[in-house]
């Protein structure tokens, strides 16, 4: 596909990181896939699009892509970091939901 690959998806990752920073982030996501459409386990591509699917709150993915860099290379800090983000907002929303006392039937008039 590309005629330089490694300088063109070295432009392609640039381009897409601009492009993640002006929150233009379908974008972003469609040249972060051009990227690892050639090369599927780019660190750098992975961990973008992994904070873009945080951004949107696309956990799964963003976990998936995450992961991927911690198979290539275990103990990466920022897959980690993104990693452990993710858990601790899902934490906060399970436990507001769970804890919370004006959730569920609170919510709902219910005829007496």
């Amino acid at each position: 596909m590309f005629a330089n690959k490694k300088s063109e998806m070295e432009t392609l990752l640039k381009e897409s990181e601009k492009l993640y920073n002006e929150f233009k982030l379908d974008e972003a996501r469609e040249l972060l896939e051009l990227v690892l459409k050639e090369q599927s386990d780019h660190k750098e591509a992975l961990l973008l699009l992994g904070k873009l699917h945080s951004k949107t709150q696309d956990y799964g993915q963003a976990m998936n892509c995450f992961n991927k860099v911690l198979l290539a290379e275990p103990g990466n800090n920022e897959a980690t970091t993104g990693l452990q983000l993710i858990k601790n907002i899902l934490q906060l929303t399970n436990n507001f939901y769970f804890e919370n006392a004006y959730t569920d039937d609170d919510l709902y008039e219910f005829e007496k």
